[in-house]
């Protein structure tokens, strides 16, 4: 009989999260806006956004279910884009709105979260957690 070697042959690959956003501050990165979407059927739409050094953003926008802590858990139509203006924050809430009438459903509520005046990056970290918690609670008592 042979043996079994239970060593995998080839390293496990780490997918990366493509809805992180993270954020260095060294590099002179900081958070900008977060957006949610909320749909008359209950799916959410969650936007992030941080400025980089030149000034220019860096968003990522998806759908997704929200626990009760308001972080997503299963994540669908993510979309990255990098190194736009800041008007660009808007239009792509717009183009969200727009999304969900096209697939039937109707906006429910949109709400911005805006982080620009928190000076520190830590803070701002807590301050989009604690706005994801609210939100979420918000959200579940509209569906009750």
């Amino acid at each position: 009989m042979g043996e079994v070697n239970p060593t995998p042959e080839a390293a496990a690959r780490v997918i990366e999260d493509l809805t992180a956003l993270e954020v260095d501050p060294d590099k002179g990165e900081r958070l900008y806006k977060a957006a949610l979407i909320q749909s008359n059927k209950g799916v959410a739409y969650r936007m992030l956004s941080k400025s980089v050094k030149t000034g220019k953003l860096d968003l990522v926008h998806y759908g997704c279910d929200l626990d009760e802590e308001g972080k997503p858990t299963t994540k669908w139509r993510i979309r990255r884009i990098l190194e736009q203006a800041t008007e660009r924050f808007d239009k792509e809430i717009e183009a969200i709105k727009k999304a969900v009438k096209d697939d039937g459903e109707e906006v429910q509520g949109a709400w911005v979260h805006d982080m620009t005046g928190i000076p520190d990056v830590a803070a701002q970290g807590k301050s989009l957690e604690e706005w994801s918690r609210k939100m979420a609670a918000e959200i579940r008592k509209k569906r009750s």
